[in-house]
């Protein structure tokens, strides 16, 4: 990486791929929004989403992490929208992750994609 790339680079926390289902809840819309976790850190999130959210749009979240028996959902994350681009929708987590080492012990349970289908 060079010198202008190490500048340019903001992240001051580890991400860690996980696909899961994300579940945003906004002022803007009269219907909970359904998304897919790309990626998660101690500071937030990145997401698929098919809706267009502002910068600066808060949002409750929900994350549900679904294994072969039973199904885990971890509610009322407190975030705010920071970035939306071609690679998805960034969320800055604004209360603590406090369950983060989940995704760090249990990443067998991230959905995994063969084929085309997830």
């Amino acid at each position: 990486m060079g010198e202008m790339e190490e500048k340019n680079e903001k992240r001051a926390c580890t991400r860690i791929p996980f696909l899961t289902d994300v579940v945003l809840k906004t002022s803007l819309a009269y219907t909970d929004i359904a998304a897919e976790l790309l990626n998660i850190s101690i500071s937030g999130m990145l997401v698929k989403i098919d809706h267009d959210l502002p910068v600066g749009t808060s949002c409750a979240l929900e994350i549900r992490v679904a294994g072969n028996h039973s199904r885990l959902v971890l509610e009322d994350i407190s975030g705010e929208v920071v970035r939306q681009d071609q690679n998805g929708l960034a969320i800055h987590f604004t209360s603590r992750m406090e369950w983060f080492v989940l995704f760090t012990v249990y990443t067998h349970y991230c959905r995994q994609e063969t084929n085309g289908v997830s």
